[in-house]
């Protein structure tokens, strides 16, 4: 749509691309817009593109608009007393095959758009090839039961000796929630952690895990594992607190606060329920 081309010239002239072969050392973006679908094979298919460099100088001078009822089209606006605009123009063949010079208002959004080729290496590296029995949980997928919580942090990380923390913190989704978690979100304190990940260096993610942050998330994580069987009896998960009370509410066993029967994790520690 035109709306989406503006948006797209906005950002490809906030990241020009820098060359010595252009007389002013600019010349187009790094920037691509590559747009996620799928194809008629049930395949993930990508399509990339970039807006012209005549879009983003149109953009760039605020003489490109959206049409209100076709999506399609843009509109190059009209000269004011506070802004001269040049007219614009663009070739189309009629209905009889002449090639006929037209106004661009409207103008169709295809003649501002120049196709990127897209593909996959054919030996991809990632940073996040994490390789476990049970790996996180990917985030927004609880209507059909992926369901990420503290629970799962506490299980995804007793699968990890404390000599593969960088391969535990090798996560995109076990990041994810690390930064955007309610209880206690470290967003503002994971950069040296996040460094250390995208550089595979191990002595970065052990340093920051001494931070009094981690800690925190440590602590947590002892509360709510189970603990040791004695003398060959099952696990028991920690200290207990009455459950009762009116009409079935339950007490948190880490934070004592009194929740409503229906929440199956902790409103104020995020903590499950059992």
């Amino acid at each position: 749509s035109s709306e989406e081309c503006i948006m797209a010239g906005e950002f490809q002239n906030q990241h020009p691309n820098h060359t010595k072969l252009s007389p002013d050392g600019i010349f187009g973006s790094k920037f691509v817009t590559v747009v996620a679908s799928g194809d008629e094979n049930n395949q993930i298919h990508f399509e990339g593109y970039q807006v012209s460099n005549q879009c983003m100088a149109l953009v760039r001078d605020d003489c490109l608009v959206p049409t209100k009822d076709a999506p399609e089209l843009g509109y190059i606006k009209e000269s004011t007393p506070e802004q001269y605009v040049p007219d614009v123009f663009y070739k189309e063949k009629d209905s009889y095959g002449n090639l006929v010079t037209l106004l661009a208002r409207p103008l169709p959004v295809e003649y501002l758009l120049v196709q990127v080729t897209t593909g996959f290496p054919v030996d991809p590296v990632s940073t996040f090839n994490i390789r476990v029995n049970k790996p996180f949980p990917i985030e927004n997928r609880a209507d059909i039961g992926d369901i990420q919580d503290f629970g799962q942090l506490t299980a995804y990380m007793q699968q990890f000796p404390e000599y593969r923390l960088l391969e535990a913190m090798s996560d995109m989704h076990f990041l994810i929630y690390l930064a955007t978690m309610d209880m206690l979100p470290l967003k503002e304190h994971m950069d040296p952690l996040l460094e250390g990940v995208r550089e595979q260096n191990a002595e970065t993610v052990q340093h920051w895990s001494k931070t009094d942050q981690w800690a925190t998330v440590e602590q947590l994580i002892a509360a709510h594992a189970p603990s040791p069987p004695v003398d060959g009896g099952p696990p028991v998960a920690g200290p207990s607190f009455p459950t009762g009370g009116a009409a079935g509410v339950w007490t948190c066993q880490h934070c004592t606060f009194i929740n409503q029967p229906h929440n199956a994790s902790c409103e104020i520690c995020n903590l499950p329920r059992s």
